[in-house]
């Protein structure tokens, strides 16, 4: 019998280990295209709206490779999939860091990087088959790897002056190869393919089911799950615009708000921070708690942050950086969490539901680069977050309640039969 710590295997705790250092290296090109968005415009002498195009290029090709890879994921293993998708990024991550000019630039993070998202679905396919009591917490310390490279690596960025966006290119080549690689070889295990073991305890034969988690539903049963999957989508495109808006925009939006570079750098690093505290909040509470009235709460604390944005006050990089932080890790997680409960998700299901977060990552992206080139600001951009997140905290606020009667019923039922 293998180890357990806290009740899940040592495998699982190890492979969640190795999957945090793989996110915390590509956590180095998500900062450099936050940061240096001005930067990357002037030295290659693009427009922000081609570097929009860029990243939405790049999320599309991932959008649409993500189904592919929860397919193949389904029928080879994760494992294979993800040395597929780090080689991709190390390709992708060499044009741009030994290429020069726009059109490499686009190949390099905008195709050849996209295809990377091949490998989307994998981490959180492991994460469903390795923990079962620690789920939820399990997927936000995954989560954590990206906001706590960005919190490190933002001051030092900011303080030495000499590097730019091409060295945290650089960076995260040089370390795709060197630890990345070798530690999906010998840190990822993959889960048990098989539908059932059979073992022998005490001279009897006894089968084990150890992918319960993907047994096909009823028709009815899918039926019944469909406004849930539904509402998740809405909530993980809702959840992917918000993502586009604040990663490729966030420091122009301050920087045309006159904010100041120390101001700048300050609620960029409380950001990462409040990210990493946020996802251990909502990962206990969504281990605990009916996880609908979670993202119900999480949804509308981000209305909050991005009314903070919209005003500009005095205090509104810090506001929103504390208020938007504590929920950005979570939603993502939160929603695919909805339907691994409820409507026992799958591979391929996780890759559809990855297509919706990244199409709405690419509006959000496109959005912020219209709304500068026409408007010369980016309220129409925030107004458009407001608005569709206040429609998913009321779509998950009716399913929620929709639920409480449900299940009050059956109590009901129940009661007067045993009557």
């Amino acid at each position: 019998m293998s180890a357990t710590w806290f009740k899940e295997s040592k495998v699982a705790w190890v492979g969640l280990g190795s999957l945090w250092i793989i996110g915390l290296i590509g956590s180095l090109t998500r900062f450099s295209m936050a940061y240096f968005q001005v930067q990357i415009s002037e030295d290659l002498q693009i427009s922000r709206g081609f570097i929009s195009m860029t990243w939405s290029t790049n999320l599309l090709i991932a959008a649409l490779c993500a189904p592919i890879g929860g397919w193949v994921v389904d029928r080879y293993g994760p494992k294979r999939v993800m040395l597929i998708s780090a080689i991709m990024s190390i390709l992708g991550t060499g044009i741009v860091v030994l290429g020069d000019g726009s059109t490499l630039f686009f190949i390099g993070y905008g195709v050849i990087s996209g295809l990377a998202g091949i490998g989307l679905t994998t981490t959180y396919i492991l994460m469903f088959e390795w923990f079962r009591y620690h789920r939820a917490k399990a997927v936000a310390l995954l989560a954590s790897a990206s906001s706590v490279g960005l919190a490190i690596t933002t001051p030092i960025f900011v303080s030495e002056s000499w590097l730019t966006w091409k060295d945290a290119f650089l960076i995260s080549f040089v370390l795709s190869i060197l630890v990345t690689l070798p530690v999906i070889w010998l840190g990822v295990k993959s889960p048990q393919q098989n539908k059932a073991k059979i073992v022998q305890r005490d001279g009897a034969i006894e089968v084990e089911n150890y992918d319960k988690s993907h047994t096909a539903a009823p028709s009815r049963k899918r039926l019944a799950h469909l406004p849930i999957l539904i509402l998740v989508a809405i909530a993980l495109f809702t959840c992917g615009l918000n993502m586009g808006s604040v990663e490729m925009n966030l420091v122009a939006i301050h920087q045309l708000a006159s904010v100041s570079p120390s101001m700048i750098a300050l609620s960029m690093s409380i950001l990462g921070i409040m990210e990493i505290t946020g996802s251990f909040i909502f990962g206990f509470f969504l281990d605990r708690f009916n996880k609908l009235a979670m993202m119900t709460l999480l949804y509308g604390i981000r209305i909050m942050g991005f009314a903070f944005l919209f005003m500009h006050v005095g205090w509104s990089p810090i506001l929103f950086a504390v208020a938007f932080g504590v929920t950005y890790l979570s939603a993502f997680p939160g929603g695919l969490l909805i339907v691994n409960e409820f409507a026992k998700g799958n591979g391929k299901q996780t890759g559809f539901l990855l297509l919706f977060h990244h199409g709405g990552a690419i509006f959000g992206a496109l959005i912020g680069g219209l709304s500068f080139d026409y408007f010369k600001n980016y309220q129409v951009l925030i107004v458009v977050d407001v608005v569709i997140c206040m429609l998913v905290t009321l779509g998950y606020f009716l399913l929620f309640t929709s639920q409480r009667r449900r299940r009050s019923l059956q109590l009901l039922n129940m009661e007067a039969t045993v009557c």
